[in-house]
């Protein structure tokens, strides 16, 4: 890959009266990029260091590698943390990244996080980041955060740029008001700039968001993006290391993560208004109705129905020829779908022996694998396996 050359980024202050924060990437061979957050609505003003924006642009240089220098402020945690996620990254896929010299006109010592255990948390209307959301207020996990704000970030797909209207985000406020959280929506034109990586995902952006509105806020929380148990088949999903993406006055983790589709249906299913607003739906978007028709949807569905027998979205009817049509050969899907089987509640007994026949028989071509490549390796006829 092509490596080496100076990337330098440049912050933009919004326009009067506007709040959020865009950057100019200036690239070595001339070119720029501009990627821009804007809040819809009243909120928070981005902090004065530039934190946030480096995370937001870092998986542009590290495609190309090279050197990344802030015209700005950048916390000492922070230059210290994105440089490790690139040499992550780098050493995961060196043929696809590069490692990144981080620089700034200013380093920042000796700063700390708000003293207060509040923090806002990333909501795209999943089932997983339903249940971060719902794990802290409930209080479920251990040192629970009171929750200031849901954050939406719109702009992650082509098609969603544009939304803004109270329409499109009304049944999201109604339902989170409910429960006593406001939304927090974010604009970004990242989908249109092509900011978002095919592999890392748009994460990054997500952090970026969370930087920028968390003012006054000691963290910001978002979920896992795949079972932990996805790493250990082939081809891996990527590497899992979310907690970087921050700095010394803000920290951003991953949460959640461990607890099986079930018992997440089962804790959302609490909060009935969130319940009936969840989407997965790979071909929609969240704001709108599942398709119904997707392997998201049909896991989404199948972790409703494993815990309770039902499904409360009118939208999702699963059957036994779409459990047993799953795509096994997805890591995610894979993992998923044992985790539903090993929570299995009061859902009917014949979607259960389906979906044991299936992963029965993706743990039987898994084992047939790795034993294949293992005997390869020792006879020679292949290179040594595991890297």
């Amino acid at each position: 890959m092509d490596t080496g050359g100076m990337f330098v980024l440049d912050r933009v202050d919004p326009r009067q009266g506007a709040s959020g924060w865009e950057g100019h990437l200036q690239h070595p061979d001339g070119g720029t990029t501009t990627l821009g957050f804007q809040v819809i609505g009243d909120g928070p003003q981005p902090p004065d260091h530039c934190d946030g924006l480096a995370i937001a642009f870092l998986p542009l240089v590290m495609r190309r590698g090279g050197g990344l220098h802030v015209r700005g402020s950048l916390t000492r945690g922070a230059i210290r943390n994105l440089t490790e996620y690139a040499e992550a990254w780098a050493s995961w896929s060196p043929g696809g990244f590069g490692r990144v010299v981080i620089t700034a006109d200013a380093v920042l010592d000796g700063l700390r996080p708000p003293a207060c255990h509040e923090a806002v948390c990333a909501w795209s209307g999943s089932l997983k980041s339903t249940h971060t959301l719902v794990r802290h207020l409930d209080a479920l996990a251990p040192g629970a955060f009171r929750v200031r704000a849901a954050v939406r970030v719109l702009g992650l797909r082509p098609n969603s740029a544009s939304l803004s209207d109270a329409d499109t985000l009304r049944p999201s406020v109604e339902a989170l008001g409910i429960e006593g959280v406001p939304l927090l929506a974010v604009r970004t034109n990242a989908a249109t700039t092509g900011a978002i990586d095919r592999e890392i995902g748009p994460l990054p952006l997500v952090a970026a968001a969370l930087h920028m509105i968390g003012g006054g806020c000691s963290s910001g929380l978002h979920s896992r993006s795949w079972p932990l148990t996805a790493q250990l088949r082939y081809p891996r999903p990527g590497v899992a290391i979310q907690d970087l993406l921050c700095g010394d006055t803000f920290a951003v983790r991953a949460d959640g993560g461990a607890a099986t589709p079930p018992r997440m249906a089962a804790d959302v299913g609490r909060h009935r208004a969130l319940a009936r607003i969840v989407s997965d739906c790979r071909d929609r978007e969240r704001h709108e109705p599942p398709c119904g028709r997707c392997p998201a949807c049909d896991l989404l569905a199948l972790a409703f129905v494993a815990w309770c027998g039902d499904c409360p979205l009118p939208t999702l009817r699963l059957a036994a020829s779409r459990v047993a049509r799953l795509p096994f050969q997805d890591p995610v899907v894979s993992a998923e779908a044992e985790g539903i089987l090993e929570d299995w509640g009061r859902g009917p007994a014949s979607l259960r022996t389906i979906l044991r026949l299936r992963v029965g028989c993706s743990r039987l071509g898994i084992d047939v694998r790795d034993h294949w490549r293992w005997v390869c390796a020792a006879l020679g006829v292949s290179p040594p396996w595991p890297r």
